[in-house]
C-alpha cells in the first residue's frame, strides 16, 4: 500500500487550519494548497483511457499501445484519476472501462466515470449472463429438486442480467442527453394540398436516441 500524501488530504489540512484560524491569515494554508493546485508537468504523465497513469503503474508498460501526453492537471485531477483507475481494476473490468473510455472519448471526469459504469455494468451482466447459461445447462441435464434448483438460481441471473443491461443502456442515454444538452427539437412540417387529398408528414426529431428507428427522447 502505498504511503504518499494525497492531494485531498492536503486540501482538508488546509480547510481545517483556516477553519481553526476563525477568520485570521494562513498564509502556510494558501501555499499548501497552491501546490495542490498548481498544474502538473505533463511530460512526467501519460494517459490510459483520458486517465492519468503515473510512472509507476503497472499500465505504463503493459498498455504502451494507448498512452499519449495529458495537458495541465494538478495533484488533485491526478489523484482522483489514479482512483478511478483503481476503482475499475477492483471492480475487474480495468481494461473494460479503457477501452470504453476511448471509445466515448470523455470531455471530463464525469464522462470517464460514466464509461466505466458502462464497462462495469457490461462486464456484470456478461458473467451473470454465464452463470445463467451454466444454471440452465444444469436444469437440462437433472430432475426433479436438483433441476427445480438451477431453474430457480438461473431465473435470479436472468433478473440480474436484465437489470445491468438496463442500467447500461440507460447509462448510454444519459451520455446522450448530457452531450445535448437535454434538448429535444422537433420539426414540424405543414403541407398545403388541394381539396380531397391526402399526405403523411413526418417532423423529424434531433436530440433523441435511436433505437430500432425510433427516436427516444
Amino acid at each position: 500500500m502505498s504511503t504518499r500524501r494525497r492531494s485531498g488530504d492536503t486540501i482538508l489540512g488546509v480547510a481545517r487550519v483556516r477553519a481553526e484560524a476563525n477568520g485570521a491569515a494562513a498564509p502556510f494554508a494558501g501555499r499548501y494548497e497552491a501546490k495542490a493546485r498548481t498544474p502538473l508537468d505533463p511530460a512526467t504523465l501519460r494517459t490510459a483511457g483520458g486517465e492519468i497513469v503515473h510512472t509507476d503503474d503497472f499500465a505504463a508498460t503493459a498498455m504502451p499501445a494507448i498512452l499519449d501526453t495529458l495537458a495541465s492537471p494538478d495533484a488533485v485531477a491526478a489523484d482522483a484519476s489514479r482512483d478511478r483507475l483503481d476503482l475499475a481494476k477492483e471492480a475487474g473490468c480495468l481494461e473494460m472501462a479503457l477501452d470504453t473510455a476511448d471509445t466515448i472519448r470523455p470531455a471530463d471526469g464525469l464522462e470517464r466515470m460514466l464509461a466505466h459504469h458502462l464497462a462495469t455494468a457490461h462486464v456484470a451482466a456478461m458473467k451473470a449472463a454465464a452463470v445463467m447459461q451454466q444454471h440452465l445447462g444444469e436444469a437440462s441435464r437433472t430432475l426433479g429438486p436438483s433441476r427445480q434448483a438451477a431453474c430457480v438460481e438461473a431465473e435470479r441471473m436472468a433478473r440480474a442480467y436484465a437489470r445491468l443491461t438496463g442500467s447500461f443502456q440507460a447509462g448510454m442515454q444519459t451520455l446522450q442527453r448530457v452531450r445535448s444538452g437535454g434538448r429535444q427539437v422537433v420539426v414540424v412540417q405543414h403541407n398545403h394540398i388541394g381539396e380531397g387529398a391526402q399526405a403523411v408528414v413526418a417532423g423529424s426529431v434531433t436530440g433523441g436516441l435511436r433505437c430500432g428507428g425510433e427516436v427516444r427522447g
